[in-house]
């Protein structure tokens, strides 16, 4: 029975170090598409979300957002703008942004729907 336990523990080691050595990617999109759920307050506050390519910007990447405006009785009255920031290497949103009827790349960017 110890010979059956201390094998099995030796075969998990290597997979064990594997887990730990392998990073998970996480996708821009899905990361920009969370931090605008959290600055919204969630991803019911969100309709129609559609993202642009990450594309660079002053020395970081960058993501832009657009998501349908709705007024008090829920009609739609049209896009909102989201610029959404990365640093160097990705793994992080650092700043969320309304861009809407500011001066701002993301009015000429093309975009796909995201799938929450």
């Amino acid at each position: 029975m110890t010979r059956l336990t201390l094998a099995a523990c030796l075969m998990a080691l290597p997979v064990a170090a594997l887990a730990q050595g392998s990073e998970e990617k996480v996708d821009p999109a899905d990361l920009a598409a969370d931090a605008l759920f959290e600055k919204v307050g969630g991803p019911q506050h969100i309709r129609g979300l559609e993202l642009s390519p990450v594309y660079g910007s002053g020395g970081h990447a960058v993501i832009c957002a657009t998501s349908n405006a709705h007024d008090a009785n829920g009609n739609f009255i049209g896009l909102t703008y989201w610029q959404m920031t990365f640093n160097a290497d990705r793994t992080e949103v650092t700043s969320v942004r309304n861009v809407t009827g500011l001066f701002s790349d993301c009015y000429s960017e093309s975009y796909k729907t995201h799938r929450n």
